[in-house]
């Protein structure tokens, strides 16, 4: 500044509060005659820096060498200004007061320290120091003097000495781990904790067997004497993710059972629904009903008569089937199988069948992996009675609209279709016809049963039925007068179909014409053999000669007759008993009678086998020939290979309809097959018939597999047939309960909860066999 020129002044009024702030000066006290009442430049300039300072002190970093201060032990330590103008520590100045020293430790004048001329160092002083860097010599912390708490640390000396102390007093505690010191208020309790050279997943298991016994001591400690509620509380303050992992590593996976888990071990263990009333109010099916119902029984003079039995129903049947497809769907369970299905429709099946004691009437979803098991085959009404045409109008009349409602219904953006499938007596029931007993036994078309023996080219093909047709032919048998030996004149429409599913849509029987067909080869082979066995016999004894005059009509008559249950039983028994009469005349011990029984017994062993046994069944009939006849030699291979082929043929024509899924190349192999095989069987038995069975495989399974590309495993009666196995598992469970409509409701039940697509899903899959 020039020389003469004026200094600025600030008035004290208007900065009060800087003043304060910085210098700790308090100016509203001020005494007007005795206190300045401005200040100089240089002044104002100090108290902006330190303001300025203190602003940034958070953020500033010094990268200074900090001042040591003198070492002092006391956390409240203030300078004090001595006598002499120097500045001291309070608790130094103190120690030596105290001890009645005179000599002053700034200047070392002796009797320059008198206590009475000690004072406080002044504001500013106590301020400057405030943003002084500074370093502990104690605990060798470096910061600002005001921010600074000196926490003191224990010399090496003192270190070793306490360590000692320690050591002697856990080395005479009780437990060896621990040892509790008086304070003169709560006592401290030391703990032996051995240090970790290693973290624990590296550690061998004896060191993690030791970490965790000193664990447990601690916990006793800290916890009163309860470590395991400790631990609890511990782990309860762990997030979901540490929960989980750490009851993984536990081997723990399972730790919640949901209810279709709960559902499925139920069904597995089969307990009475009494005493599981919460778990029954979880059943799908919870508006299942049961009661008494009037069905026609046989009556024992040979007609019908009225009957009570239980039946069990679901009044909604659309509704089960929408919960079961909204069950499939959240369990991903739903499949179009690659296409064949197409990707807007739902494809569903209704079948029926009698077994165990009792009709079951079900449904199935074809979109699902395996549509034919029975955790897919949901039984919506079962009754025990006989499946006769009375007995289901009765049972199944209340759902003809829910199945016209189900035909076309949109489900979501799917539409649903319909079909039908069982054995050929269930389905022609079903559609009204008399059976494969008429003149037009056929369901798919009006085929005359004596046409049925001409080859499909020379007979073409007959016209098809239609639902509308069967109601009208119906219709036209009503308005005629009801006369049962005129119905063949109405194309065998005795009675109004139950359900409104187009014909197209019912799947040929692909299982019953399979047996059908292997009965019928299986009976011309039977016939060979009979044939042989009449000669060997006629050979062997002339006395036995009029009785097998009367065996051979009795097999004459047992190849003519029809292919119903009741007739093939009669036959069968008779016989039988001109079998036991034969054996009675000739005698069991004759060789050559001995070989006419030791074949019935093979030709029963080996029923119902596969194609390798037939062909072992087929050549007995050369061996028998060779030894006991040898001019029937030829003939009898001639007939072997007959047989054989015969089979070998009809085994190809099932290898292709007996797919879920059959291509173009294979539909053409299937109409190639079936082609040959009719041809053959007609050249090669010209006097046998053509069963219903044989004509649904020549006239109905090519269009068929075109029309949808599935065989008949896909949209067959398999899963139907299935079910009365495990019905029979648990009616086993229950048969305590001797009310026949709580019976049959318990096993109902069981069956729907075990088909729930969440037990199922829940149920864990068979573990595979290791084979040795």
């Amino acid at each position: 500044m020039k020389s003469g020129q004026k200094k600025s002044t600030y008035e004290c009024k208007g900065f009060a509060d800087d003043l304060l702030t910085a210098f700790a000066i308090n100016t509203s006290t001020d005494i007007a005659h005795m206190h300045p009442e401005r200040f100089c430049e240089c002044c104002h300039l100090s108290m902006r820096r330190i303001i300025c300072a203190r602003a940034e002190k958070v953020h500033h970093k010094c990268t200074l060498t900090p001042f040591e201060w003198e070492e002092h032990r006391n956390e409240g330590c203030k300078p004090l200004e001595l006598p002499c103008g120097k500045l001291a520590c309070t608790s130094c100045i103190v120690e030596r007061v105290t001890a009645s020293a005179t000599v002053c430790p700034c200047c070392l004048l002796d009797g320059g320290l008198v206590s009475t001329e000690i004072k406080p160092a002044s504001n500013l002083i106590q301020l400057l120091l405030k943003d002084v860097l500074v370093q502990c010599v104690v605990c060798i912390k470096a910061g600002y003097y005001e921010d600074h708490e000196c926490t003191q640390s224990l010399t090496p000396g003192e270190e070793r000495e306490a360590a000692g102390l320690l050591k002697r007093a856990i080395s005479t505690s009780p437990d060896q781990a621990t040892v509790q010191l008086a304070t003169g208020g709560t006592p401290m309790i030391f703990m032996k904790l051995t240090k970790a050279r290693h973290p624990t997943t590296a550690a061998c298991s004896r060191t993690v067997k030791t970490r965790c016994s000193e664990m447990h001591t601690a916990r006793s400690v800290i916890s009163g004497g309860e470590p395991s509620a400790l631990l609890e509380s511990e782990v309860l303050t762990l997030n979901d993710e540490e929960k989980k992992s750490l009851l993984e590593k536990a081997g723990i996976t399972n730790v919640s059972i949901s209810p279709a888990e709960v559902l499925a071990i139920k069904t597995g263990l089969t307990i009475p629904w009494n005493r599981l009333r919460i778990l029954r109010r979880r059943i799908v099916g919870s508006n299942l009903k049961g009661e008494m119902a009037l069905f026609s029984f046989p009556s024992t003079s040979g007609g019908e008569e009225l009957r009570v039995a239980a039946l069990v129903y679901i009044p909604d049947v659309v509704l089960k089937v929408v919960d079961l497809l909204e069950e499939n769907q959240r369990t991903g369970r739903l499949t179009w199988h690659d296409g064949v299905i197409p990707a807007s429709e739902i494809w569903l099946k209704l079948g029926g069948d009698k077994g165990g004691g009792s009709f079951k009437m079900n449904f199935q979803i074809v979109n699902v992996a395996a549509p034919n098991s029975v955790h897919n085959t949901c039984v919506f009404c079962c009754f025990e009675a006989d499946d006769t045409v009375t007995n289901l109008h009765i049972a199944l009349d209340c759902y003809k609209d829910q199945v016209a409602h189900l035909q076309g219904m949109q489900w979501r953006q799917y539409t649903i279709k319909l079909f039908m499938c069982g054995d050929y007596e269930f389905i022609t029931r079903m559609y009204g016809l008399s059976g494969a007993s008429g003149c037009y036994p056929c369901l798919y078309c009006l085929v005359f049963h004596e046409n049925m023996v001409k080859p499909l080219s020379a007979r073409g093909h007959a016209p098809p039925r239609t639902y509308e047709s069967i109601c009208t032919d119906h219709q036209r048998y009503i308005a005629s007068g009801v006369r049962r030996k005129q119905v063949k004149h109405f194309y065998n429409c005795i009675t109004e179909p139950i359900f409104n599913i187009p014909i197209e849509q019912v799947c040929p029987p692909g299982l019953h014409i399979t047996l059908g067909i292997f009965t019928k080869l299986y009976g011309l082979l039977e016939d060979e053999c009979h044939a042989l066995d009449l000669e060997l016999a006629l050979l062997s004894s002339e006395e036995a000669h009029s009785s097998f005059d009367t065996y051979s009509q009795k097999l004459q008559m047992l190849c003519s007759l029809q292919s119903e249950l009741k007739q093939a039983e009669e036959a069968y028994a008779v016989l039988q008993q001109m079998t036991t009469y034969v054996s009675l005349v000739i005698g069991e011990k004759d060789p050559v009678t001995a070989d006419f029984f030791v074949q019935c017994e093979e030709k029963k062993k080996y029923l119902g086998k596969l194609e390798c046994n037939i062909q072992k069944l087929c050549r007995s009939l050369c061996e028998i020939a060779k030894n006991k006849l040898p001019h029937r030699s030829t003939q009898a291979e001639h007939r072997t290979e007959i047989l054989a082929k015969a089979f070998s043929m009809f085994a190809r024509c099932h290898n292709i309809y007996d797919h879920n899924f059959i291509d173009e190349t294979q539909a053409h192999a299937l109409e190639e097959a079936v082609g040959e095989f009719m041809t053959f069987f007609r050249e090669s038995f010209p006097q046998a018939t053509v069963p219903i069975k044989m004509h649904l495989l020549e006239d109905h399974a090519v269009p068929w597999a075109k029309s949808f590309h599935v065989g008949f495993g896909l949209l067959g009666e398999q899963g139907a047939e299935s079910i009365h196995a495990k019905f029979t598992r648990l009616s086993l469970s229950y048969t305590a309960i001797t009310d026949k409509v709580q019976h049959l409701l318990c096993i109902v039940k069981e069956h729907l909860i075990s088909i729930s697509p969440q037990v199922v899903a829940a149920i864990p899959p068979p573990k595979k066999r290791i084979k040795s």
